[in-house]
């Protein structure tokens, strides 16, 4: 296993060009969720799809968290790059405990019945996963402007938000894919996890504390995503932008 930088395209293609023809596969989030959110840089996730066919290997997208969030079709839908797996997670039961994953049809009659790899588990096919499952890709699909809506409100706090942060003169990043977004006490853009790591975690930890006493529960790291969901209001938002003007003003 080999750990490179994410949205840094030329240490994938120094990798693979040293040891290419050893590596199976490229497993990426396409956008990253777990350093707090950082969307790919422009041709980033082109560049793994065009290494990885000139090596012969796979591209796999982890889309546990992206996948519905920031387009209908996830990642490889709004970004148009089609890996050969992909993994999704209890999004697609509504919050409740289901996964899934699939791709190329080739791939995939490896799987039993058809092949000899045999997959599964405890919650595999739980009737109310799957019920719940049902229910919310039912919603999404019936209605094919949701995940816009919910984009457009994720991009509404995300401005009042920085609107806040200027009024108390402190300098954070709001980055957005969809209806995901974070939160990180920096004056410059993060791109990876070495960018993440070096934002203002005291800040951070003061601006969560100021927001829970006001009874707003975020995430309690930066390193997490926010999301933002159907049931939120423009109430809700108004007053979380409300709590953070109060916040930011504690985060010095």
């Amino acid at each position: 296993t080999i750990t490179l930088p994410y949205n840094d395209l030329a240490a994938v293609e120094e990798v693979f060009a040293d040891c290419g023809e050893q590596i199976a596969a490229i497993i990426v989030e396409p956008v990253a969720g777990n350093m707090g959110l950082v969307p790919p840089k422009e041709n980033f996730l082109r560049g793994l799809r065009d290494v990885t066919e000139r090596f012969g290997a796979l591209l796999i997208f982890d889309e546990v968290m992206c996948g519905f969030r920031v387009s209908l079709g996830g990642a490889q839908e709004k970004y148009r790059v089609v890996p050969d797996l992909t993994c999704l997670g209890k999004i697609i039961g509504g919050g409740l405990p289901c996964a899934a994953y699939g791709g190329r049809e080739d791939i995939m009659r490896n799987v039993s019945p058809d092949g000899k790899i045999y997959q599964a588990g405890t919650l595999s096919g739980n009737p109310l996963a799957m019920t719940a499952g049902i229910a919310t890709l039912t919603i999404l699909s019936d209605d094919a402007t949701l995940t816009e809506k919910i984009s457009a409100k994720t991009s509404q706090l995300v401005a009042g938000l920085q609107t806040a942060a200027q009024r108390s003169n402190v300098a954070i990043q709001t980055p957005q894919a969809g209806s995901m977004f974070g939160i990180f006490f920096s004056a410059s853009e993060v791109t990876n996890y070495d960018e993440a790591a070096s934002a203002n975690q005291t800040q951070f930890k003061k601006f969560f504390a100021s927001m829970l006493e006001q009874g707003i529960y975020l995430a309690p790291s930066q390193f997490e995503t926010l999301f933002m969901s159907a049931a939120h209001s423009d109430a809700d938002i108004a007053r979380t932008i409300a709590a953070a003007e109060i916040a930011f003003g504690n985060a010095h």
